[in-house]
């Protein structure tokens, strides 16, 4: 498998404007300059074979694609100050960068979708910023509803929320924070359901991004020799280091020891496989030390770690706001679509052997990922209420 290049979101979409002809000429630069490196352009000369040979792109139809986005690009470098010494390799380069973001048989915008068949009136929308903390009393609180400001104190610390949904913990007793307070540890615990995410601030400065159908249970104050979470789902966490009182994060099977560093962990019950990964600094896994970039992944019924190069930009992409797949099946693809729209889905026929490539905002109600997944020719979906059957 071809990893995909490593691109910001904001490139993502400067592709996209870039095929519906809106990209400015300084836009056109910076995609330029993107794909400018030895490593993408060697990538992307694979991806123009790859994309375009796809099994759900006919053979016949490949030259086709071809011809549609080199006329695309020549009415965008057509307009006043647009570049004009664009050499062959970029032109293509930039077409089959397009037809990766946009997916396998990518070149459906090019060719009116099918839409998706929708019960009258039905719109299933995006998830957001909802979660339910309990304190250690056992009371809930819906941070959905809670309004900003102060909403509880416990152990010390001032618990609130801010104005873009964050939930922040600030000690306010000495003593009590994590330089050596002897106070009782007291645990809390957020969990946001299908459709929902949060943002959580630790007391020591530690930012924990949840995404839907997860959790994480943590002490109000870190007092004591180390710093230890626990988690469900998927998280990712930005750690404020401190070598005196290491952080650990604990899943159902494995334990991850932050030296300093930013790192996803998926630890959801339901994937194949618990896949952390690092993007910067270091940390261990069972002991594993993990460089940035690398993933460490433990399947079912094995304590074998396995470390490989991870794609870190798909990893990351459900906290940038994106779906993106790269080679997935259309099982794993609609566990993430699942979750984060809250909705049940069941399959009819055989769709093995389909994998997808492309991305979408995660943002955009249901209907308009499905629609992208359908105009590849090789899926249909039809939705009924909050259940949506994928058939060939």
């Amino acid at each position: 498998m071809v990893k995909m290049p490593k691109m910001e979101p904001d490139v993502y979409l400067l592709f996209q404007k870039l095929l519906e002809g809106k990209c400015s000429p300084q836009e056109v630069d910076a995609l330029l300059q993107a794909i400018e490196t030895s490593e993408g352009q060697a990538l992307l000369r694979q991806l123009i074979d790859r994309q375009l040979h796809q099994p759900v792109i006919l053979n016949e139809q490949a030259e086709a694609v071809r011809a549609r986005l080199d006329q695309r690009l020549d009415k965008i470098l057509a307009k006043p100050g647009a570049v004009t010494r664009l050499r062959p390799w970029y032109r293509y380069a930039v077409a089959a960068s397009i037809i990766l973001c946009l997916g396998a048989g990518g070149y459906f915008l090019l060719h009116k979708a099918q839409p998706v068949q929708l019960a009258q009136n039905q719109v299933i929308v995006p998830g957001g910023n909802k979660a339910i903390l309990t304190l250690a009393n056992g009371q809930k609180i819906s941070l959905t509803d809670a309004r900003n400001g102060q909403i509880a104190r416990q152990a010390g610390a001032q618990i609130s929320k801010t104005n873009n949904s964050q939930l922040v913990y600030v000690n306010s007793v000495p003593g009590t924070a994590a330089s050596g307070g002897t106070a009782e540890t007291v645990y809390n615990t957020i969990e946001t359901p299908r459709g929902g995410q949060y943002t959580l601030k630790l007391a020591d400065g530690t930012i924990a991004i949840l995404d839907a159908a997860s959790s994480i249970k943590y002490p109000v104050a870190f007092n004591g020799k180390e710093r230890q979470v626990a988690i469900t789902g998927q998280v990712y966490f930005e750690v404020v280091h401190n070598a005196a009182q290491p952080f650990k994060v604990v899943t159902a099977r494995e334990t991850i020891e932050d030296i300093g560093t930013k790192f996803n962990v998926n630890a959801y019950e339901n994937e194949p496989a618990l896949k952390t990964t690092l993007l910067e600094g270091s940390i261990k896994v069972n002991h594993t030390l993990l460089k940035p970039g690398q993933q460490a992944i433990l399947k079912p019924g094995s304590n074998q770690l396995s470390v490989a190069e991870a794609n870190t930009e798909e990893v990351m992409a459900w906290k940038n706001g994106y779906f993106i797949f790269n080679d997935e099946d259309i099982q794993s693809i609609m566990r993430k679509v699942a979750r984060w729209y809250d909705v049940e889905v069941t399959y009819q026929g055989d769709l093995s052997g389909k994998t997808f490539a492309g991305y979408v905002s995660r943002f955009k109600n249901v209907s308009e990922v499905l629609r992208k997944l359908q105009a590849t020719g090789t899926i249909h979906f039809k939705t009924e209420g909050r259940r949506i059957t994928v058939m060939p």
